[in-house]
Order: C-alpha cells, then sequence, then structure tokens
C-alpha cells in the first residue's frame, strides 16, 4: 500500500508510520556517535561553540553546536522512518553500479538486489529462504563461526571442507576430491574469499573447481565478498558470479563493514538471480523488515566514491600488516603471509610459554600476561584437529594500536 500511495499521490494512512521528525535528543546522540566515534569524542561535540546558522550580530553570543543544529531540524520527515524492506531505489542502484565497476556483473536494482541488515543477516536470510530441513551446506574450515552456526540454526548440516596449509607457508590448498565428496550430499556451498581467517585470495583455479562442483552438484554457492578490496601482493579478487554459467547459481552476500570502517552501522546487500530473490526477501521482511533507511542514504555516497578510493585500501592494511607480521614472527610464530582480508591465522607451537598449550590455554596466557587478544584457532574448525595449533590475529587496528601490541609481544620468544 505504501508503494502504491506514492505512485499515485496519495495520503498514506495504511502503515504505521509518521512523518513528523524524531525527537532531537535522539537526533543529537546519534550525530555526536557519528562524528565523535568515542565518549571523549562526545563530549567534545557537546562543547563545540559555533555561530549557528546565521552567523554573528554584534554582541551575539555564540551559540552551542547542539543548539545550531536543532534549529536547522525539519519538520516533516521521510528518512528516519521505514523504508521498502528490500532498500531504497537509490542504494539499490548504487550497489548495482558499484558491483558492475568492481565485480564486473551488473544486477539488476529490481529483482536481484536486497538491502540487508548487514552481511550477517543476509547470509541468514538466504539459508533460511534456499534451505530445507536437513539439507547439506559444504562449508570450507577454518571458517567463520557464523557459516555452521546458522546452517544449525535453520536445521541445514554443514559439510565440512579442510584448507590446508601448505608447506614453507606458500599457501592454503583446497582438495578437490574433499569437496566433490561433501557437495555430493549438500544443496548449497559457502564460499568467502578473500578468506577469513587464512588470508587465502581464491585463485582460478580454486574457483574453476568450485564452479565445475557446483555446476555438477547443482549447488547454489553462497559467496561472502566482504574482504573484496582488502588484497595484498598483487592478488585479485574475482567473484565466482562472473564464472561461466554460475550467475544463476550464485548469492553474493556483501555489505559496508569492511570497506568504509562502519561494522556497526549494518548495511548489507544480497545479489541473488531473479528466481531466488523473493523468498531471500520474503525471510528477510519477515526477520528484520529492513536495514536502517538514514545509513541506507549515507551508504550511496560511500558505494559512489571513485576508484582510487577502493584500490588505496589494501595500502595501508599492507603497512599494518606488516607491524604485526614482524613482531609475530619474532615471538616464534610462523605463518602463511595472507593475500587478503586482515587476519593471520598463526601457528603457535614454536612461541616459549605457549608451545605446550592448547588454544585456549594459548589465547588466555596472552591476554592475561602478555596483554594482547587473539581467538583460539580451533574455534574456526568443526571436523578437522588442525585448529590446535593455531590462533587468529586481527590487523584491522590503528598503527598506533598495533604498534602497541608489537611492543607487548617482546616479552614472547621462541621455544627453546
Amino acid at each position: 500500500m505504501t508503494r502504491l500511495a506514492r505512485q499515485h499521490g496519495a495520503i498514506n494512512l495504511a502503515q504505521g508510520f509518521t512523518d513528523e521528525p524524531p525527537p532531537f535528543p535522539l537526533v543529537w546522540g546519534a550525530i555526536t556517535a557519528l562524528l565523535g566515534g568515542s565518549d571523549a569524542g562526545i563530549r567534545r561535540l557537546e562543547q563545540f561553540p559555533t555561530t549557528g546558522p546565521a552567523g554573528l550580530a554584534a554582541g551575539d553570543v555564540p551559540v552551542s553546536l547542539r543548539d545550531a543544529l536543532e534549529s536547522l531540524q525539519g519538520r516533516r520527515d521521510e528518512l528516519n522512518q521505514y523504508s521498502y524492506p528490500f532498500g531504497l531505489l537509490e542504494l539499490r542502484r548504487a550497489i548495482a553500479d558499484y558491483t558492475d565497476r568492481c565485480s564486473g556483473f551488473a544486477p539488476d536494482p529490481e529483482t536481484e538486489t536486497t538491502v540487508v541488515l548487514g552481511s550477517t543477516e543476509g547470509l541468514a536470510a538466504v539459508l533460511a529462504a534456499l534451505g530445507r530441513r536437513g539439507d547439506g551446506v559444504v562449508v570450507l574450515e577454518p571458517f567463520h563461526e557464523m557459516y555452521p552456526a546458522q546452517a544449525e540454526v535453520f536445521g541445514l548440516e554443514p559439510r565440512f571442507v579442510t584448507l590446508r596449509e601448505e608447506a614453507g607457508g606458500t599457501g592454503w590448498g583446497l582438495d578437490p576430491d574433499e569437496l566433490r565428496r561433501a557437495a555430493a550430499a549438500a544443496t548449497l556451498l559457502v564460499l568467502n574469499t578473500p578468506h577469513n581467517p587464512t588470508g587465502k585470495v581464491f585463485a582460478p583455479d580454486d574457483l574453476e573447481t568450485i564452479a565445475e562442483v557446483a555446476r555438477s552438484e547443482d549447488l547454489v554457492v553462497v559467496a561472502d565478498e566482504i574482504y573484496e578490496h582488502i588484497v595484498f601482493d598483487g592478488a585479485r579478487h574475482r567473484s565466482i558470479a562472473t564464472w561461466p554459467d554460475m550467475r544463476e547459481r550464485t548469492v553474493v552476500v556483501n555489505s559496508i563493514s569492511k570497506t568504509a570502517n562502519a561494522t556497526g552501522w549494518r548495511i548489507g546487500w544480497v545479489l541473488a538471480p531473479p528466481h531466488l530473490t523473493p523468498a531471500i526477501r520474503a525471510v528477510h521482511d519477515t526477520l528484520v523488515v529492513q536495514a536502517p533507511t538514514p545509513l541506507q542514504k549515507a551508504a550511496v555516497g560511500l558505494l559512489g566514491m571513485p576508484p582510487t578510493f577502493f584500490r588505496e585500501l589494501a595500502r595501508g592494511y599492507a603497512d599494518k600488516r606488516a607491524v604485526l607480521g614482524d613482531a609475530l614472527r619474532a615471538a616464534g610464530f610462523r605463518m602463511t603471509e595472507p593475500s587478503g582480508a586482515y587476519y593471520f591465522l598463526a601457528d603457535y607451537r614454536g612461541v616459549r610459554d605457549l608451545g605446550r598449550l592448547d588454544p585456549l590455554a594459548a589465547a588466555m596466557h596472552l591476554i592475561e600476561q602478555v596483554g594482547v587478544a587473539a581467538v583460539p584457532g580451533d574455534n574456526f574448525y568443526g571436523r578437522s584437529k588442525e585448529g590446535e595449533r593455531y590462533l587468529r590475529f586481527a590487523f584491522c587496528r590503528s598503527r598506533e594500536t598495533l604498534a602497541a601490541a608489537a611492543g607487548r609481544l617482546i616479552c614472547l620468544a621462541p621455544a627453546g
């Protein structure tokens, strides 16, 4: 009814939302959180004077930034209210253009593009819409824990395929035969590239293997591409949706979280072929209704940034990778250099005081005795015992924070 009201210029008394603005204290709270970024930053903004929107006349006293902005608040409101469950058309068009530029295919904003509440909710909507209780889901381990966890919530059965670290730290290998065996009892396959936690960027040979298995076993590939711009050393992210005969059986899940340093905004999208989109939208609508309208509006500006913005993202992360990587190696950790994303999955068996501990005990020792937090590696495995030698470290923090962590890691030394 709301869509029809807009189409015909009708006064909309159908849906339960107002056309009046929210209380200004709520708006001010959002503004200070967005700009201040911390409690200290909020206090700075609350004390910030300004001349006000009309400027100062002789003898006038400066007003606070809060009072100046309150005087500018609109009397009629659309962008703090419900919007279409599958996303603002402006944002869906921006997503389509962005995908065309960055990934090489152009989803239809009307039939293939759904704005969701971050990639986590997007994945949940996809699994709930496309899976049936008892269906198998191929999950590559190590994995982000939400993949098998969500599968189990919806009654799906994870079928694990293990990526194995190659000798000499040259990469992480995928066994095609193991993949085929798992796929024979599955209907969905979750692919994350660039990969969390290994940093593997799936090469064309890997993607061709996965595509061939998906085609032969009639699988839908759910591609989590959230780290698409964070790649190093000449690696290149490629979307499996661009592989021959894969567009109609690929669902891409993405978000602004990592690209924009905005993990708390929860603005994501699902790109699916037209025959799968209605079911995904129906589940999404039932789960959360929509992503936040004002933040959707803001995301349009991000996706329209010039190509240089996205290309430069990895440069800063490469510097951070070096800071933390050098410190970990000096302490005795061994790891394959990540080609993408922003994690080290580090073998700690050569580290004094850690080498004989299980992953949780090793992580607790680091927190309590060294003052650096990492995730136990077995958290990323569902079947294999390989995770029992790893800890995962994230190098997405500021360079200053990473330098401080590196200074604390000095107290560790190689075993023996």
